[in-house]
């Protein structure tokens, strides 16, 4: 019998396939062996980090991220912080301090507010809430010349004043090159490195995501233990088991009839881990006439929007559901509530003695079940809880995912070239607009 769910070695995941293809052929087993030993090559040479990561902390500067984070914790400086970066610089930690937002001790107090998009309405209103006295500025460029975030960081520098610069902000860039580590050696700004070989949109597992991650006083040690079960899964589980090239090898073949990839988080908590997702694929994947569109959704909110659409709209669709076990909160619904009285409101009376966790469970399984009755393809990534291990168990199974579908498919998942020619669009454009005297 084909195997259609599995836990995740040690990890906190399980990943649940089984409405996802009927298909019962024969996997071919050797062109995925032939796959992963290409990637892994890529791995051993040192051309692509992310996944030496979790096990290497010389790729993954944890304990230079978390000296730094303790450090400027204890100066109970800052109430405070401005994180600058766009797209695989911010859409990391900005998820994840979302999902985990209730796993923080009260003992870390920090604010954040990420500046993402150079519009200057969101950033005015953001900047006036804000005392540069008690705030942080945390900069993060990869190459040290995105415009977006380079922009920000000017008006941020000039806002904090000269003599703030050293003690209020960090830069997160390229230990070699850019003009973000210039600024910041020539003027003593604390500085932590992304190693070349990891991509931005893989970088959570860096300083990007693990600067903020101590500095919100949640463990950088379970988040990285996390990825680290699901590293050694992907290493070691032979290739007619291993999920990441079973699911690869499916979403290659439906490529054709089913190009639209929506993952659906069922808690609210998650919602920004969609919009990750999004980057992840699509970025990563979306080359040479191949690629997938990925959607974010929320569950149970879309089963009010998308779901008919999922049901009876075009088959073009797979998705991917990813739900929390034990959400370690629950509001009970009352039984009874002075006042009213049940048999005068069915609707009333079906819910109460129910909890807000248990209706959220059934809303997914009535959705899965809605999907499967109409043969609607779609898998469940199920976390054992919300916390910093199944975050970085989740990010990494992700990333593991679209490395193998892309080397799998032919595509390299590690550049970005139509980001690349429009940065060179802005640059020229800006060139030219300043030559001009117009700004």
């Amino acid at each position: 019998m084909a195997v259609t769910a599995s836990r995740l070695g040690n990890s906190p995941i399980t990943w649940d396939w089984t409405h996802f293809s009927s298909d019962t052929s024969a996997p071919p087993v050797k062109n995925w062996e032939s796959a992963w030993a290409q990637l892994k090559a890529r791995f051993e040479k040192n051309e692509v980090g992310f996944f030496e990561a979790p096990i290497n902390k010389q790729i993954s500067q944890l304990d230079e991220s978390v000296a730094l984070a303790q450090s400027i914790n204890a100066s109970r400086k800052f109430s405070d912080c401005l994180f600058l970066g766009i797209g695989g610089s911010s859409l990391g930690p900005l998820s994840m301090l979302s999902a985990l937002q209730d796993k923080r001790p009260a003992s870390h107090p920090i604010r954040f507010h990420f500046a993402e998009n150079p519009d200057p309405m969101d950033w005015n209103a953001t900047l006036q809430k804000l005392n540069p006295e008690t705030t942080l500025v945390c900069a993060v460029t990869k190459s040290g010349t995105t415009f977006e975030t380079l922009s920000q960081l000017l008006i941020a520098l000039e806002w904090l004043g000269k003599p703030r610069w050293k003690s209020h902000v960090v830069c997160i860039t390229d230990p070699q090159k850019g003009d973000l580590l210039q600024f910041a050696k020539k003027n003593d700004v604390p500085t932590l490195f992304i190693a070349p070989p990891v991509g931005g949109r893989f970088s959570i597992f860096t300083p990007v995501g693990l600067f903020p991650l101590a500095l919100a006083g949640l463990s950088t040690e379970e988040f990285m233990k996390g990825a680290a079960t699901i590293r050694d899964y992907a290493d070691k589980t032979p290739a007619e088991k291993n999920p990441f090239f079973i699911i690869g090898q499916k979403l290659v073949d439906q490529f054709e009839s089913r190009p639209i990839h929506v993952c659906m988080p069922y808690s609210t908590r998650l919602r920004m881990v969609g919009d990750w997702f999004v980057q992840l694929w699509g970025e990563s994947l979306g080359k040479d006439g191949k690629g997938f569109t990925p959607l974010a959704a929320l569950g149970a909110i879309d089963q009010h929007s998308i779901l008919q659409l999922l049901r009876d709209g075009p088959d073009d669709k797979v998705t991917w559901f990813v739900t929390v076990d034990k959400m370690g909160q629950t509001a009970k619904i009352p039984s009874s509530v002075d006042g009213i009285h049940s048999h005068e409101y069915p609707a009333f009376a079906r819910l109460q003695g129910h909890t807000l966790e248990s209706l959220l469970k059934i809303e997914y399984q009535a959705t899965s079940l809605v999907l499967a009755k109409r043969k609607r393809p779609h898998m469940s990534i199920q976390l054992d809880s919300l916390d910093e291990k199944s975050m970085g168990a989740l990010y990494f199974a992700f990333s593991v995912l679209t490395a193998f579908t892309g080397t799998l498919w032919g595509v390299d998942p590690f550049d970005q070239p139509g980001v690349e020619e429009g940065k060179v669009y802005t640059r020229e454009s800006l060139d030219r607009i300043k030559q001009q005297g117009h700004s």
